[in-house]
């Protein structure tokens, strides 16, 4: 399930498995990654927990740095609202509450109201990794120097 505005091109990044992140997260340096793998198609959805995150694309990464993140139900305390309500990242409902959210990818939050064309039945929070540019024009490749 995906929030109606949700346009781009962007693989979702998770770190540590779940951890989910941008590629800031990963830097430039290729000293920081410990392994990494692209999954480009889609999943089975009973077996993967990631499905719903699997449109564009993720990128699995183990990074030899730890990674300071915040929990879903964290993220819904911290708006007032229920602990167990939908978390959105990029638009696309995390689907399971063992995923966390990189701090230092966060460009912004924004809490979703329901309405007719998001057909939410309760306020849910959408958490921006991407750039507005990379939201209107899609995410460019970058190479790890």
């Amino acid at each position: 399930m995906k929030l109606p505005f949700t346009k781009n091109n962007c693989p979702t990044i998770l770190i540590e498995n779940n951890i989910i992140a941008n590629e800031s997260a990963i830097g430039t340096k290729k000293e920081l990654i410990l392994e990494m793998s692209v999954l480009k198609d889609k999943p089975n959805r009973k077996k993967h927990k990631f499905y719903n995150l699997t449109e564009n694309g993720i990128v699995f990464v183990s990074l030899n740095k730890k990674t300071a993140f915040k929990t879903q139900s964290e993220l819904n305390d911290f708006f007032g609202i229920e602990k167990n309500n939908s978390v959105y990242v990029n638009g696309y409902l995390i689907e399971n509450s063992d995923y966390k959210i990189a701090t230092e990818c966060i460009v912004g939050i924004e809490l979703v109201e329901p309405d007719s064309e998001n057909k939410l039945e309760n306020k849910a929070i959408n958490v921006w990794t991407l750039t507005k540019e990379e939201r209107t024009n899609g995410c460019k490749k970058q190479n790890v120097n």
